[in-house]
């Protein structure tokens, strides 16, 4: 089967979704199928490569900065039209590669798959382009969709506003085999956020329950590793109102395991995700998430915590303080929770089974 998977961007390029689409494509070629990513091209890199087994084709774009999606690659509808694909794919909804893709999913007379990795909460001026993308360009796409892939259950009944319930198919993220570290994190000084530097990622909450707990752990460091989306001086300019120091660094994801390996604690403060990469790869590190129960993860550290979920959970930086000092008072007790946490992960979400199940509904419409 010859499938293409249309995404706003790819690595070396981070994110969740890309991520997301480089770990699935890389499963469906080792299952034997021919796998082509159409993409956009950043700056150092090739038009035309291939990665472990991935045709990728990179286009011209012209970036829009209301969202790191907010891409528009010309002649992309074309570039996709002449790979002639069994089944075409898409992901992220705020992009314009989903219409495209379905356009030439239409014009060629195939299926056309979208997945959607969640929902952006907007503000101000974002507001208008959500509500054009809402109401103009997703009926689009959502309309010629056979299948709607959600990987959050939680994002499952917003969609269901605008796409018919029987298309909607829940398949969760994976997670590589790679990421495992030892139980030593109680010899680390980290408290780690990984992800974009974006005012939706609640940084800013992080940097202010740090500058409460380093009152009573001195020893602690704060490492903030993502590309900047346009916050990185206010966020220095918070840091030093508060009196804290923050190592700010863009790492390679093939590097993003030495990342995990030197935190005594991960924390993801965000204002909304869908099924985030950095809750299964923190986890099968070995290391304490800390996140706000937005998305997945109420159900996934019910799962993985379970009657302790609410000891990794928290609403502001209030919280998220009280989280963080009681862990750092009682680090042998959590130990236990850390362990089975990173068993379970391990065990339900890895990239093969994820591939295995998205397969199997391309295999479905394409009948």
């Amino acid at each position: 089967m010859k499938i293409l998977q249309a995404v706003h961007a790819f690595p070396p390029s981070q994110g969740g979704i890309e991520h997301h689409v480089y770990h699935l494509s890389k499963e469906l070629v080792k299952l034997g199928n021919e796998v082509v990513v159409i993409t956009t091209r950043d700056k150092g890199t090739k038009e035309d490569e291939s990665t472990n087994g991935i045709r990728v084709k990179r286009l011209f774009t012209i970036n829009f900065p209301l969202f790191s999606a907010a891409r528009l690659p010309f002649a992309a509808c074309l570039a996709m039209m002449k790979e002639d694909a069994d089944i075409y794919a898409a992901h992220g909804y705020g992009s314009i590669m989903p219409l495209f893709a379905a356009l030439a999913a239409a014009l060629k007379k195939k299926p056309f798959v979208f997945t959607l990795h969640g929902y952006p909460e907007v503000r101000g001026m974002k507001r208008v382009f959500y509500y054009f993308y809402r109401f103009f360009i997703a009926p689009i796409f959502l309309t010629i969709a056979k299948k709607v892939i959600v990987v959050s259950k939680t994002t499952a009944w917003k969609i269901e506003k605008e796409v018919k319930k029987e298309k909607i198919v829940y398949i969760p993220n994976g997670i590589e085999e790679d990421f495992d570290c030892a139980l030593d994190y109680e010899g680390k000084n980290n408290i780690t956020y990984v992800g974009r530097l974006d005012e939706d990622k609640g940084i800013d909450v992080l940097i202010k329950a740090f500058a409460e707990i380093k009152k009573t752990n001195p020893e602690l460091a704060l490492r903030v590793v993502g590309k900047d989306e346009g916050i990185r001086n206010k966020l220095e300019a918070l840091a030093r109102s508060l009196d804290v120091k923050i190592t700010f660094s863009e790492v390679p994801y093939e590097r993003m395991l030495e990342v995990y390996c030197e935190s005594k604690a991960v924390v993801l403060p965000s204002k909304y995700e869908g099924f985030s990469l950095v809750w299964l790869e923190a986890i099968a590190s070995g290391r304490a998430m800390f996140s706000t129960p937005v998305g997945e993860a109420p159900n996934l550290f019910e799962q993985v915590y379970e009657q302790n979920k609410e000891l990794f959970l928290f609403k502001n930086e209030k919280e998220l303080a009280e989280r963080l000092s009681a862990f750092l008072a009682n680090q042998k007790k959590y130990k236990k929770t850390i362990e089975r946490a990173k068993y379970i992960v391990k065990e339900e979400y890895s990239w093969e089974n994820v591939a295995l199940q998205t397969l199997n509904i391309y295999k479905e419409v394409i009948r």
